[in-house]
Formats: C-alpha cells, sequence, structure tokens
C-alpha cells in the first residue's frame, strides 16, 4: 500500500492515473490486492465508533468524499449505489458500503445523516464515517488517498473504491470515477461466493 501512496503522489491526486485509463480505452483501473486493510476508528454518521474490523463476516466496498462535494464524489456514489442496485436483495444485505469523509471540519455526524438522506443511501447497508482532521487524514493516508485542499475550502482527491472480504483483507481497488458498477457488484459476488464455500 506504501507503494501505491507514492504512485497516486506522482500522479496529481489522480489525474495522471485516470488520463492512463483514458489513453487504454478504460477510463479506470482494477488493482489486485491481497493485504490486511489497514486498520482504523472513525464515528459514522450516529456518531457510533466504528472500526474496521467491525465489518468482519461482510464484504465491504469503501470510497473517500465529502459532503459539499458538487463535482466528483456524486459520481463515486453514483457508482456505488449502482453497483448496490446489481445486487439481489440477499446480496445486498450480506455486504457493506462505507464513505469516508476527506473533509471533517464540516462533515459532523449530523451532516452525514443529513447528506445520507438527501442521498437515499440505506443506514442498514451504508455507513458514512468521519473523525478528527487528523484521524481522517491519517486514514485516506493508510488507504493511498491524496487529498489536496482546493479553492472555496474544498478538496481535491483521488478516486477510488477499495474492496475488502469478510476476512477484512483488501482484495481489489478499483481506480477511477468511470468504474462500472457492475465490476465492483461482480467483485462482491464473488467475495460472497468464497464465503459461502
Amino acid at each position: 500500500m506504501k507503494g501505491l501512496a507514492a504512485l497516486l503522489l506522482a500522479v496529481a491526486c489522480g489525474a495522471a492515473l485516470a488520463h492512463r485509463g483514458h489513453e487504454s480505452g478504460k477510463g479506470w483501473e482494477r488493482i489486485e490486492a491481497h493485504e490486511p486493510a489497514p486498520e482504523f476508528t472513525l464515528i459514522d454518521q450516529d456518531a457510533r465508533p466504528t472500526a474496521v474490523k467491525d465489518f468482519r463476516g461482510k464484504p465491504v466496498v469503501l470510497t473517500f468524499l465529502f459532503a459539499s462535494c458538487t463535482d466528483v464524489c456524486p459520481a463515486l456514489l453514483h457508482v456505488l449505489t449502482s453497483a448496490e442496485q446489481r445486487l439481489g436483495a440477499g446480496e445486498r444485505d450480506a455486504v457493506r458500503f462505507v464513505g469516508i469523509t476527506v473533509d471533517p471540519k464540516r462533515d459532523t455526524p449530523r451532516r452525514l445523516k443529513a447528506y445520507m438522506t438527501e442521498r437515499g443511501l440505506d443506514p442498514a447497508r451504508w455507513q458514512l464515517l468521519t473523525g478528527t482532521l487528523e484521524q481522517a487524514s491519517r486514514v485516506a493516508n493508510a488507504y493511498g488517498v491524496v487529498v489536496r485542499p482546493a479553492p472555496r475550502g474544498d478538496f481535491v482527491h483521488n478516486s477510488v473504491f477499495v474492496v475488502i472480504d469478510a476476512r477484512g483483507r483488501e482484495r481489489a481497488e478499483f481506480h477511477g470515477s468511470a468504474t462500472p458498477p457492475e465490476a465492483i457488484a461482480g467483485e462482491l459476488r464473488k467475495l460472497l461466493e468464497e464465503r459461502r464455500k
């Protein structure tokens, strides 16, 4: 993961990575992963402490976003909600979708709870996480997410979806907001099938 973080720094918040994918005709990229997901403890939209280990037993897909974003973050959520819709009812109930804010000063639990309502995210399957600035920065760094300040108090960050299996191991990363929802749904379905064996 450290090497990936260095790569992402070198590609200026994911812009060059997205460009490289565009040149290959995809606009997104899947990277195989087989390592423990970096641990963290943050708080969710109900101000409940939430750690990576709390998701054990269910596959998870997580991304990084912030509620006041009007550019890429809504696209990231659309990818995940579309992936969610591609799963069967039983499959949806067996996975978790997680968004981690890169703007913890504004994204309080109360704001994230309102954002979930605005976006129609089901709290039975979704959690949006926040914490202190130091905590959020540490988690972003651990997952190779590069965050830079932008005008009007906003942020620029690379687009990534991290798929974690039921044992808490990273299995795949999808880079780029053009990631097809069916690619994420297929990855989750594969992990659900593994769990049943």
